[in-house]
């Protein structure tokens, strides 16, 4: 299984604990703290354009969001890849509401492009 493009052996099944997933985050050689803010386009079916910028470090959806960035071959933001960030920071930052923003407009079928400055 995939997690946010982390491997997870099959014996560990389909429910992978967030602390497995926060542990391959945190050690995955990103130098989280380079990046200040993350910039994103979010552009509905409509065509409608939005920016947005995300600046909360303190919270697993930075973190994501950082390892995403600059790992990522595109700056496309993969729908599965933003659902399951979302999921994740759903339940590891439950008490920030502009996080909680951020996963609801993540949940929309609007496509996103991503930048780390």
């Amino acid at each position: 299984m995939f997690i946010l493009g982390f491997h997870f052996p099959a014996d560990m099944g389909n429910s992978i604990p967030d602390e497995k997933v926060v542990e391959k985050l945190d050690n995955s050689g990103v130098d989280f703290g380079s990046v200040s803010e993350i910039k994103m386009m979010m552009e509905s079916r409509e065509g409608q354009k939005e920016e947005l910028s995300y600046t909360n470090k303190d919270t697993f959806m930075f973190k994501a969001l950082v390892h995403y960035a600059t790992t990522a071959e595109s700056d496309y933001m993969i729908y599965t890849n933003r659902y399951q960030i979302a999921e994740l920071s759903k339940r590891l930052d439950a008490g920030d509401d502009e996080t909680m923003a951020l996963c609801k407009k993540f949940d929309s079928m609007a496509q996103f492009r991503i930048t780390a400055a």
